[in-house]
């Protein structure tokens, strides 16, 4: 094994943390957003549902599925209310029917989200009707962005650690 080596692994490994803990900003930010600097769509609701096709989630019923006419994506809530879940801080979103007119406030995919289904979009934000909150987000993405940088700094640290007692180089 050259000495070049175990130098490109430290580097790279402390690049990884630095793009971790970027990550992690990124999520708290998001998580901390106002309603008006997210993306949304007005329209009236022409799909809602606990299932979308095939895709139920195990019958829990933890899930909600709306369409907005002329808006190419489906939007996938989750409304968890078991213990433990990261579900919203506010949903009455039972209070809807086809036809309502609504404001969906939404987020772009994540990086880790960009593989998953072409269909959905699974970070709103906000729903309101006409002016009346109907879905307010949870702390998901805050709570996503302090562990993401939590992890790469103790990553970090661990790294550095290990420099200066030269177990890498």
């Amino acid at each position: 094994m050259t000495k070049k080596e175990p130098k490109q692994i430290f580097q790279k490994s402390l690049l990884a943390c630095v793009l971790i803990i970027g990550f992690g900003i990124y999520l708290f930010l998001r998580g901390n957003k106002e309603k008006a600097q997210f993306d949304n769509v007005t329209g009236k609701i022409d799909y809602y549902d606990k299932t979308f096709g095939e895709i139920n989630y195990r019958g829990k019923g933890n899930h909600r599925f709306i369409r907005i006419m002329e808006f190419p994506l489906i939007f996938d809530i989750f409304v968890g209310k078991a213990s433990g879940d990261f579900g919203p801080n506010f949903e009455k979103l039972d209070n809807l029917k086809i036809g309502d007119e609504i404001t969906i406030y939404y987020a772009n995919k994540t990086l880790l989200q960009k593989k998953q289904d072409y269909r959905f979009n699974k970070s709103v934000q906000f729903i309101d009707k006409d002016g009346e909150a109907y879905f307010i987000r949870g702390n998901k993405d805050a709570y996503g962005g302090y562990f993401f940088i939590g992890i790469g700094v103790v990553i970090a640290i661990a790294l550095v650690i290990l420099k200066q007692t030269g177990r890498i180089e």
